[in-house]
């Protein structure tokens, strides 16, 4: 089915799969972690839906969502002919917050490309030479990009995005924005509940009836068994340790057991916020689980 909506679905722009090519060069063990083709398109169309292309994205990593984003945002623009989008004044605009620095690094060199040269094949054969000349980390506090003359985009670089969302619902935050229509968590999975806590509790930065999308919500499948068990999987590891000879062994070990332990965290957090009268709450079964969340 998955190859079969692929081949039905309109394709990945070019930009997208240079983007996908270098975070796989240089981020060999996170590759995975980018959106892909099929939720790629679909946050592009979320954004292009809504009322006025506005996304705050918390986790940029390389930059692939965030592409997928500003396109939708572009394109929200252009339907209500909307002047060209800022931070503060409102407008199609896509914020996103990073920590990593090296990630931050590749993102801010995917979104230079996007603003200058496009999507397609002239934006790919310039993104394609990062995988030569290789990036740098990202030093600055922020950095900002336009596109198609009416999208705005901003990374800022934060040590915890948890607490610069806190700091910006305060009255006079050191980052200030117009409230947004969608807000993307790919950030820490242990305290999405606390993210959603805060975007709910007021409308200073997500609107009233805006969404609130969460990746990864199903976990590879791990949340299942989760549920099946009640409270989460168990975690004896000090004897399966033991138990395994090889230190290659021990490491596949240790990276399940941390799997179960974040799919326990998942599940925790799929039960409370379906229970959370101040939100509607679907969850998408595409990739590795998405569930979008409406404010109330």
């Amino acid at each position: 089915l998955d190859d079969y909506s692929d081949g039905h679905s309109t394709p990945a722009a070019p930009l997208l799969r240079e983007i996908e090519a270098n975070t796989a060069s240089i981020f060999p063990s996170g590759a995975h972690m980018v959106s892909g083709a099929m939720q790629g398109s679909f946050l592009t169309t979320l954004a292009s839906m809504s009322r006025e292309g506005r996304i705050l994205e918390i986790g940029s990593f390389s930059g692939y969502a965030t592409a997928c984003f500003l396109e939708g945002a572009s394109l929200a623009g252009k339907l209500s002919g909307s002047d060209m989008g800022t931070r503060e004044g409102g407008g199609p605009f896509v914020l996103s917050l990073e920590r990593d620095a090296r990630a931050l690094g590749l993102a801010a060199a995917h979104l230079k490309v996007m603003s200058e040269f496009g999507m397609g094949e002239e934006g790919a054969k310039e993104a394609s030479k990062i995988r030569s000349d290789g990036v740098e980390d990202f030093e600055k506090d922020s950095v900002s990009f336009t596109y198609n003359d009416i999208a705005g985009c901003e990374l800022i670089r934060v040590s915890d995005a948890l607490a610069t969302l806190e700091e910006m619902t305060s009255e006079n935050p050191s980052i200030s924005t117009a409230p947004f229509d969608i807000v993307f968590v790919d950030a820490d999975k242990t305290r999405l509940k606390e993210y959603v806590d805060i975007l709910v509790s007021n409308d200073r930065i997500l609107k009233k009836g805006g969404l609130i999308l969460v990746d990864n919500v199903l976990w590879k499948g791990l949340v299942l068994d989760a549920a099946s068990n009640g409270s989460g999987y168990e975690s004896n590891s000090e004897d399966e340790d033991e138990n395994s000879s090889t230190e290659k062994e021990r490491e596949a070990l240790r990276r399940n057991r941390r799997a179960r332990k974040l799919a326990n965290k998942m599940h925790r957090f799929n039960s409370a916020v379906v229970k959370d009268d101040r939100v509607e709450v679907l969850v998408i079964p595409i990739r590795d689980g998405l569930s979008l969340i409406r404010k109330r």
